[in-house]
């Protein structure tokens, strides 16, 4: 059996850059301005990649981004048919190459469900002190803009480390949420990364009443990210970042060390990794990065989504006891 790799885009959105909605000061470490907004050409240009390689993966999509809107009836700074085609190009081309979820409602303010207005606190800070009363129907929202956008899912993604200090209440919650919006007993969600941790691998966060929930975690960091504060896009530079995760010869890197101690590769990028501030140099990195894998490892490794790992965890689940932090 080859060794499971996927790869975790987190904050995706139509039209919004959340980055840019969180930030105080939006600007580049270099002294940029942040972009506000992403062409869908950006996304058609990550389909094109994924599609060459046969990535396969977690695919976030934030249902109310920034607080600027949600995803049924429109997102501010974009016209419906920017929406529309967005959606229409996950549905068509990043699924089922990469399982969809939601990043919880906003990632920003906290919302009131019964208002939709944004709340003082950010979602992280805000689950810090809530319990599955408050965060079934929060998750359950997020789900159901999802399923009502034609997007299925059975897992969410944490926004920041959302729900961290209340993990146990969190992981009944997403349970009960995905059981109660979509029906399915099985689910996953990622919060959290075992990074520098041997045979790092998913485990079974949860098992009751007939209820299953598996934790992803990533195994490697985002050496994307430094892209947005760059203006470098040259070939040199794209080879140098990419090789922090795999050597061209596929002798080195980050990805390699996770799979000599036993684990899974888990990669983790952003949106806005990916586009690099508007000059999309992240994308050339993931697909410089996705092309050393497919010469060095088509023969050590497997591309799986979330939901495919998550079936795997189900058939040998004496292999994934539960992590306690």
């Amino acid at each position: 059996m080859k060794t499971p790799i996927s790869w975790i885009i987190d904050d995706p959105a139509p039209i919004v850059s959340v980055y840019y909605e969180v930030m105080d000061d939006p600007v580049t470490a270099d002294g940029r301005p942040l972009v506000p907004t992403y062409p869908n050409e950006a996304l058609y240009e990550f389909c094109d990649i994924i599609e060459k390689y046969g990535i396969r993966g977690k695919f976030s999509v934030v249902p109310m981004p920034g607080n600027r809107g949600d995803i049924i009836n429109g997102i501010e700074g974009g016209s419906k048919e920017e929406l529309d085609a967005w959606l229409d190009c996950v549905k068509k081309r990043v699924i089922p190459a990469f399982s969809v979820g939601p990043e919880m409602l906003s990632h920003n303010k906290a919302v009131d469900l019964k208002t939709g207005e944004a709340l003082p606190l950010n979602e992280r800070d805000w689950a810090s002190t809530q319990d599955r009363t408050t965060l079934i129907p929060y998750i359950s929202k997020a789900l159901s803009l999802l399923k009502e956008a034609g997007l299925e899912t059975i897992g969410v993604t944490s926004p920041w480390n959302f729900g961290i200090e209340v993990e146990d209440e969190y992981e009944h919650s997403i349970s009960l949420a995905v059981e109660q919006v979509t029906g399915s007993k099985k689910a996953w969600f990622f919060l959290r990364g075992l990074r520098d941790t041997p045979n790092a691998k998913p485990w079974i966060a949860l098992e009751e009443d007939g209820r299953i929930l598996v934790s992803i975690p990533a195994t490697l960091r985002d050496n994307i990210w430094q892209t947005i504060d760059t203006t470098r896009c040259d070939d040199e530079y794209i080879s140098e970042v990419a090789d922090v995760i795999i050597t061209a010869d596929g002798k080195g890197g980050t990805l390699m060390q996770v799979l000599e101690t036993g684990g899974y590769p888990i990669l983790i990028t952003h949106w806005q990794s990916l586009m690099s501030n508007g000059l999309y140099t992240g994308l050339k990195v993931m697909e410089e990065i996705a092309a050393r894998i497919s010469l060095n490892l088509s023969d050590r490794v497997e591309w799986m989504n979330f939901e495919e790992i998550t079936d795997m965890v189900l058939k040998n689940k004496e292999n994934y006891p539960k992590r306690f932090f």
